[in-house]
């Protein structure tokens, strides 16, 4: 029989009370993820625990969002300091409901989740149609789909049901901002869905990139030609395209260090039958909400669950590759899209350096499957 973990209401979280500690022994990392290899504790091996912020668009209950999501919190040695939610796959506050409840129901319930953007900077279901009149059918729009839309405000009736903690008071871009002060060059600031709150964030703050430890996306398109918004378009990927602007004001910021895992690795993977066999083995609250709300046969990428898992265990990547990547904000046919030039890729007379806004990201192209899954499974099975 289900039974729900004890889960204590959230309401309005100070700053003193963001950061949620974790004790978890070095062995315990060891036993659990000992099949996904050693770099699986890579955290416990650098003698710290790893400060990380979320930004996810929220769908769910069992998507790659909230799979994404819960692989970290479930991880040893990571400390998540706090969750925004941002209109993307679905509306914002149906995207926090579904991230609050699923948190319910896992055992998560104090991690702090903040209300993030509700809607892009500039880009709209109304322009959308413009282009796709001009340009061709876009078979993806997330929200903006057809046969589910709903206004924002609006949250249907979830397969989950209805969460009975709140988010927090503070603005998403607030509470990411806020984050990272409070643990300068510590936070790794991770993105799974559209960007349009940490560009708020930056806005607000055009300091924070560089106080922040490092950048972590899902997003982007580079030559994979399947899984596509528009049949034969290459480099157009939802979280991108959903707000072009906000991931050229990202992409664009002074960070340490961006990683990004694109659509090219993200299609090289699978949530199969038998995954999810291997998950209903274990007892656990994460494996037992997965059992409950997976749909068999159903499959689908893992689109967002490789940059978490990438993100505890690089090793996982068997190729990548250094890149200047940003997005196209033309508002052409080309809107959207992901560009991207070779590192050492120099231009105008003399051998000029790139202009500012290209930043240098390590993007993703290959994964050690089997140990991926096997971690996968073992997280979830904790």
């Amino acid at each position: 029989m289900w039974e729900e973990p004890a889960a204590g209401a959230v309401g309005e979280v100070s700053k003193g009370t963001l950061r949620r500690a974790v004790f978890l022994l070095p062995a315990v990392c060891l036993v659990v993820l000992a099949a996904a290899g050693a770099g699986g504790c890579a955290a416990q091996a650098r003698g710290a625990t790893s400060k990380i912020f979320i930004d996810e668009d929220g769908a769910g209950p069992v998507s790659s969002d909230m799979l994404a999501i819960l692989a970290l919190l479930q991880a040893p040695g990571v400390d998540v300091l706090g969750i925004a939610i941002t209109s993307g796959d679905v509306w914002m506050k149906e995207g926090v409901q579904t991230t609050l409840r699923m948190l319910e129901l896992t055992g998560h319930a104090k991690v702090p989740v903040a209300r993030g953007a509700e809607v892009p900077l500039i880009n709209s279901r109304e322009e959308t149609a413009t282009w796709e009149g001009r340009f061709g059918q876009l078979s993806y729009k997330g929200a903006w789909n057809a046969d589910r839309y709903h206004e924002p405000d609006v949250v249907p009736a979830l397969p989950a049901g209805m969460a009975t903690i709140r988010p927090v008071e503070t603005p998403g871009a607030s509470l990411l901002i806020d984050t990272v002060r409070k643990y300068p060059g510590e936070v790794t600031v991770w993105a799974g869905g559209p960007l349009t709150t940490v560009a708020l964030a930056l806005r607000l703050d055009p300091d924070m990139a560089g106080l922040a430890k490092e950048l972590v996306v899902m997003g982007g398109r580079f030559y994979a030609s399947d899984a596509g918004l528009q049949p034969g378009n290459a480099r157009r990927e939802f979280n991108w395209w959903w707000d072009p602007e906000a991931t050229r004001i990202v992409m664009s910021a002074p960070w340490k260090k961006i990683t990004i895992t694109p659509v090219d690795v993200s299609v090289k993977t699978t949530f199969g039958d038998d995954l999810n066999a291997r998950i209903a083995r274990s007892t656990s609250p994460a494996a037992r909400y997965i059992t409950k709300f997976s749909t068999p046969g159903h499959g689908g990428y893992m689109w967002d669950e490789i940059a978490a898992l990438t993100f505890l265990d690089p090793s996982l990547v068997t190729r990548h590759q250094q890149l200047y990547v940003n997005v196209d904000i033309s508002h052409g046919a080309g809107y959207g899209e992901t560009i991207f030039v070779e590192k050492d890729h120099q231009t105008g007379t003399g051998g000029q350096p790139m202009p500012g806004w290209w930043r240098v990201a390590t993007v993703q192209w290959d994964l050690d499957l089997p140990r991926f899954y096997t971690m996968f499974a073992d997280l979830m099975s904790r």
